[in-house]
């Protein structure tokens, strides 16, 4: 969800970002910060691709194209997102780069279409796996409903509220019993003063068994359970992360040094004692102990920043990555102690299916993830489809890990 909680704010690591400023003013703000962590890390040339963005957004055109241009030189292999860069669409030079951009795209399809799910209007965000149901899990940001998908396609709607409430990151408990979703008041609600939660339902009957309050969030995104039972959540809005413990009341805030900025997809690691967060210039790992945090070295020219939903698969982390670029799926093999990144690879890039994909949910033997999410048909603070838009069903890809 890294496009939708506004990149710009969390860059600058501001904690009010519902601060409303003119976009020219904030792409402002947005390029100090790159440019100065890009004159750092030259190699990191994802940085480039948003200083494209800012730029454009800003209204500097050929700095834009400058960008951009650099990209071309530098072999960038993660394509452009179609809809970013609205402004320069008319430009002959932007063009020109867009289609070398597209054609020296990394294209790999190593999985295959899963199932198509068709639900009126829906737009999918959160994706879970009953494995004792054998069936997916299908949380709706447009509305306060999670629905249950079997491996036909049949659809059932397995709990819904009158609420304004969006559906985001879930999982399901290692009993197998109990789903944990992470739900958020619409935006005009939070502005009224509604908090977040997470829902705890009881997926034999849909049950709501109970719901967790985060007073102190801004913007639940994802979570996990820790072996402990633990609940850890990412809170977006504030770029920081929150828990509970078993028995706990409410979700208060994980006093830790910060390093989360724009936290947004977490894994759980009971064997490495580690949370591991995903954030816009990488993989931050967090002490289950102590709370520390430390972003995770990674391979030279490894962009893995910018991840939306992350899991873990025994010794490897796997990423749905929409924070720049087309979107892709990853697969970031971890070294012995989990403390770094030691490999990293494409699973999926490149193919006709994506379309700001999102989030993923992990089988026995593969990762299987939302290919079109479609967020961007939605508008926020009108809470309905933008105007000329319509939710075509969604398609869930399975990509096999063994």
């Amino acid at each position: 969800m890294i496009r939708r909680i506004g990149l710009t704010m969390l860059l600058l690591a501001c904690a009010a970002a519902q601060a409303q400023q003119p976009q020219q003013e904030e792409s402002g703000d947005a390029i100090t910060a790159l440019t100065k962590r890009y004159q750092e890390q030259p190699q990191a040339h994802y940085l480039a691709y948003l200083l494209a963005r800012f730029n454009a957004d800003a209204g500097q055109q050929e700095a834009a194209l400058d960008w951009l241009g650099k990209l071309d030189e530098r072999g960038w292999d993660l394509g452009i997102n179609p809809r970013d860069f609205p402004s320069l669409q008319g430009n002959e030079e932007f063009r020109a780069i867009k289609i070398e951009l597209q054609r020296q795209q990394q294209r790999r399809e190593r999985g295959q279409r899963e199932v198509l799910v068709n639900v009126a209007g829906l737009i999918p965000e959160g994706l879970a796996f009953d494995g004792q149901r054998q069936r997916y899990l299908i949380g709706a940001y447009n509305r306060a409903q999670i629905h249950a998908v079997d491996l036909r396609g049949k659809v059932t709607r397995i709990w819904a509220s009158d609420e304004a409430l969006s559906v985001l990151g879930m999982t399901v408990a290692a009993d197998g019993h109990t789903l944990y979703a992470a739900v958020n008041p619409t935006a005009a609600r939070r502005a009224a003063g509604d908090k977040a939660f997470v829902l705890l339902l009881d997926l034999a009957d849909g049950r709501e068994l109970r719901r967790l309050p985060a007073p102190e969030a801004g913007y639940l995104n994802d979570l996990c359970l820790l072996r402990d039972g633990r609940i850890v959540a990412s809170d977006s809005a504030n770029s920081r992360l929150l828990q509970a413990a078993p028995g706990a009341a409410e979700l208060r805030l994980w006093d830790e040094p910060g390093h989360v900025i724009a936290a947004n997809g977490v894994a759980c690691d009971d064997a490495r004692g580690a949370v591991y967060v995903a954030v816009y210039n990488g993989i931050s790992r967090v002490d289950t102990g102590t709370g520390a945090a430390e972003l995770m070295d990674t391979p030279r020219g490894a962009a893995v920043g910018g991840i939306d939903g992350l899991y873990l698969d025994g010794n490897s982390l796997v990423g749905v990555q929409n924070g720049f670029g087309a979107g892709r799926v990853l697969r970031m093999r971890l070294s012995g102690d989990g403390e770094s990144l030691s490999r990293v690879e494409t699973l999926e890039s490149g193919i006709v299916d994506l379309n700001e994909p999102t989030t993923g949910a992990l089988t026995p033997t593969s990762f299987v993830y939302i290919a079109n999410s479609q967020i961007w048909k939605w508008d926020d603070q009108k809470q309905r489809l933008r105007d000329g838009q319509r939710a075509a069903p969604i398609m869930l890809r399975r990509v096999p890990l063994r």
